[in-house]
Order: structure tokens, then C-alpha cells, then sequence
């Protein structure tokens, strides 16, 4: 195991606190992604950095080790802490451990090396844990039908994995906004990943309608958006990319698109690249809302994901547009010169979002997944609450309006199903099936020819 293990480090004495970054960082498996010298910059450093561990003085000028590792619970739960103290005796370190602290180091014969080689070990350990739980968990069968098929496990990204998740349509009005805002926070809201970096990106340069569902004033999209990521983006620190970035509800960070459509004109695939590889370096989850177009944003979008969700209606055109997009990106042997974008398809999945509510014209499910050709992942049930976090004076999302309904419900199965976001399972018997599939739904016959 080998991933860079994230960690902030915390020392109210400015002297002592870069001589010891600078040992720990000897160990070239962590990276000092935060520093603080106070109990609350610590909080905050680790929950908005999505750090691995903390290191910190065990008592802070305003909080100790204990009162960190007890916020850290809610506001990065995951986060393993480690404290350095004068007075580790063996009474104390009992009571710290049992308080929620790793480990507890005496400061008289502190060994760097030897701190760095625990914290990578213990952290490992966990990430184990997780992998173990996410592998008990992982695999789900999706599917209606004798269209039924099943999303194997290695598409099904495990927690500790990063994952680039793009919502796609070349038609608006699906909804791919809605589910790419709900998704993000479903994921943030996670128990187990609200300590991770969550970033929300609007690729739709045309629209900017993620800046408008997350009640984002233009004020603020307009100095901090797409546009001014501009020069040598990729010597970016951590603090620089989230002053680039809006805060968003439960720690999200959004990267808006720009409300001027001469400034949106100008971002290219090039770009586009960038942005993705710099954000890529500082979060684990990136959700896209993609454009309804073939656009330099979507190329550069469909080469990071992980996943690409094909956001479709129970309606013709929406599908229709889907089996093009699949149909364009598929070998075909009377042009062999054609390149093979099989890699492309094979991250593609089908959601099928009830946006426009049910009626006996609907298409039915299995005619979706066949007219399209790849997975059905999830089913989105149509509910008010997403009328109401768009019109609402409450500025929620949909999935904290109603959290006990369909909605979020199906919106949380599909972040367990993406990035194991809810290990344990959500809340089943409250799904009343019968709404997935209300109308009769109307044949393709002569739709796809």
C-alpha cells in the first residue's frame, strides 16, 4: 500500500512546530497537507484537507488532544490523531486512548522517524479496515428484465479510492445538475466520507446552473469561477486551490462556471485538463456536471472519470440522445480507422431520473437500457423536494429537505454504490418500489432506427 498519507500538524509554538514538519516529511509516504497552531485551526485544517491523520501538542492554547479528537468525530470522522506530550505517563496515555487518541508521544525522547513509521502503520491499518469493509459490501446487481446486468466489482469504487464522477446528457433539462448536487452532498454527508474532500464542479459553461441550485450569490461566482484558473495551476497549494473554490453546505467546495459567456468561451480542453489534474491532487471525490454538448470542458471530463452517469428520462429524446453519445463512442467495423473509445463506454452507466414525474407515456425501464446499451446504475424517483430546494427560501438541497424520502434514499444508495458512502446500508423498507415504475410506459418501436 502506498498512497500518500495526508497529514496536518499542530504546534502552538511556531519554532517547534517546523522543526518537526520538517522531520516528519523525511518519510517520503506523508505529506504535510496542514498547520496550525491553534485547536480550532487544527479542526479545521483536517476536515476541509480530508487529512489521514493529525500530530499535534496534546494541549493547544484553546483545546487539548481529547476536545480535537471528540470534533473530529462529527467533523472528519476517520481522522486518526496523535498527540505529543511532556507528561505521558502510562495512567494518562490509558485515559487519552480511551478518549479517542491513537497514540500519545513522550516529548523527552521523541524519535521523528519513529512517529512517522507509527503513523504510517496505523493509518495503512485502517485503510485495510476499510478496503475489508468495502469488499463485504461492494458488489450490488442492477438491472430490470431481460435487459438485467450486473456492475461488477471493479466498478464499484471503494472508499479509499478517488473517484471523478461526470453527470451526462447532450440534452438539458434532465436533470444532471440536481443529481450532481445531491450526490455531492450525499456523499459529504456520509458518516463515513464527511471527512473527506468533496469538490462539486460546473463544466456546463453555457448554463452555470450549479452555482444557481447551491443558492450561490453571483457576487461570489463571479470573482471565484472556472475563469481564473489560469498560468502554472498545477503549483497550486491546498490553500490556494480552496481560495479558487466557493465553500459549499457540510464542507462541499465548488468550482463554479462562469455567469459571463465571453469568459466561458475561452476555457478549452487544455484547461479544462489542468483544472481536473490539480484538483485531483487535493480531493478524493470529484463530482462534474457535465454540458449538453460534446465540448473541449466534456472531453477533458470523460477522459478523468471514473464513472460517467448517462442521465436519462423516461421520454424518447433524452434516451435517444444517450444511444447516439454510446452509439458515436462504439467501434464500428465498416471504419476500422475509427478509435477505440471502448475505455470511455465501459465507465458508462445509465441513471434514470423521474424528473418530470410519471405518466402512462412513459418509456419503461428495460426499453431505456436497451435503447441506450449500457448498465442501469440507479433510479431517481421524482419528488417535490427538488422543486422546493430550487424555489424553497430554506436554501437545502433536496436530500436534507426529505432524508427519510425516495429521493434521498435512491440518491444515497447510488453514493454507496459510486464510493461505498453508506457501508452500512440506507434505510430499505422505507423505498416504496411501486413510484420506480408508475405508468405503463410506451414502446420504441420505429424511436431508433
Amino acid at each position: 500500500m502506498n498512497k500518500v498519507i495526508n497529514l496536518v500538524v499542530g504546534d502552538y509554538d511556531s519554532n517547534r512546530l517546523m522543526s518537526l514538519i520538517q522531520d516528519i516529511q523525511l518519510n517520503p509516504n506523508i505529506r504535510v497537507t496542514g498547520i496550525a497552531q491553534t485547536g480550532e485551526d487544527i479542526i479545521n485544517r483536517a476536515s476541509k484537507m480530508a487529512a489521514d491523520a493529525v500530530l499535534m501538542e496534546y494541549t493547544m492554547i484553546d483545546l487539548t488532544a481529547i476536545d480535537v479528537a471528540e470534533r473530529l468525530k462529527e467533523d472528519s470522522p476517520g481522522t486518526l490523531i496523535f498527540a505529543i506530550s511532556s507528561s505521558a505517563s502510562a495512567d494518562f496515555i490509558f485515559r487519552a486512548k480511551r478518549s479517542g487518541i491513537t497514540e500519545v508521544f513522550h516529548r523527552d525522547n521523541l524519535i521523528p522517524r519513529e512517529v512517522a513509521e507509527k503513523i504510517q502503520s496505523s493509518v495503512e491499518e485502517k485503510r485495510l479496515e476499510w478496503e475489508r469493509l468495502a469488499e463485504f459490501h461492494g458488489a450490488v446487481d442492477k438491472g430490470t428484465g431481460p435487459i438485467k446486468q450486473k456492475v461488477v466489482k471493479e466498478y464499484v469504487t471503494r472508499a479509499i479510492n478517488q473517484s471523478v464522477i461526470l453527470t451526462y446528457n447532450t440534452k438539458g433539462g434532465v436533470g444532471k445538475s440536481t443529481v450532481a448536487v445531491n450526490l455531492a452532498l450525499a456523499i459529504k454527508m456520509s458518516p463515513y466520507l464527511s471527512g473527506q474532500r468533496v469538490a462539486l464542479v460546473d463544466f456546463d459553461c453555457g448554463g452555470a446552473n450549479i452555482s444557481t441550485l447551491c443558492h450561490i450569490p453571483d457576487a461570489e461566482t463571479l470573482n471565484r469561477n472556472l475563469a481564473y484558473w489560469e498560468g502554472d495551476i498545477d503549483r497550486l497549494t491546498a490553500q490556494e486551490v480552496d481560495e479558487l473554490m466557493i465553500p459549499g453546505p457540510h464542507g462541499l467546495m465548488v468550482l463554479a462556471a462562469p455567469l459571463n459567456m465571453v469568459l466561458a468561451s475561452k476555457i478549452g480542453y487544455e484547461l479544462s485538463n489542468n483544472i481536473l489534474n490539480t484538483l485531483k491532487k487535493y480531493f478524493s471525490i470529484i463530482v462534474i456536471d457535465g454540458a449538453p454538448n460534446i465540448s473541449a470542458t466534456i472531453d477533458a471530463a470523460l477522459q478523468h472519470a471514473t464513472h460517467i452517469l448517462l442521465i436519462a428520462n423516461a421520454e424518447g429524446q433524452s434516451v435517444k440522445q444517450l444511444a447516439r453519445t454510446v452509439k458515436l463512442l462504439s467501434p464500428d467495423p465498416n471504419y476500422p480507422e475509427k478509435p477505440d473509445m471502448s475505455h470511455i463506454i465501459n465507465k458508462m452507466f445509465v441513471v434514470l431520473n423521474h424528473a418530470q414525474g410519471y405518466s402512462k407515456w412513459n418509456l419503461k425501464t428495460d426499453e431505456v437500457v436497451e435503447a441506450i446499451g449500457r448498465p442501469l446504475l440507479a433510479e431517481i424517483p421524482f419528488s417535490e423536494s427538488v422543486r422546493k430546494a430550487l424555489h424553497g427560501s430554506g436554501k437545502k438541497q433536496a436530500v436534507e429537505i426529505d432524508e427519510g424520502g425516495d429521493f434521498a434514499i435512491a440518491i444515497k444508495k447510488l453514493a454507496n454504490d459510486l464510493v461505498s458512502a453508506y457501508p452500512e446500508g440506507v434505510n430499505e423498507k422505507d423505498i416504496k418500489r411501486g413510484t420506480f415504475t408508475k405508468g405503463k410506459g410506451k414502446g420504441l418501436f420505429g424511436l431508433f432506427k
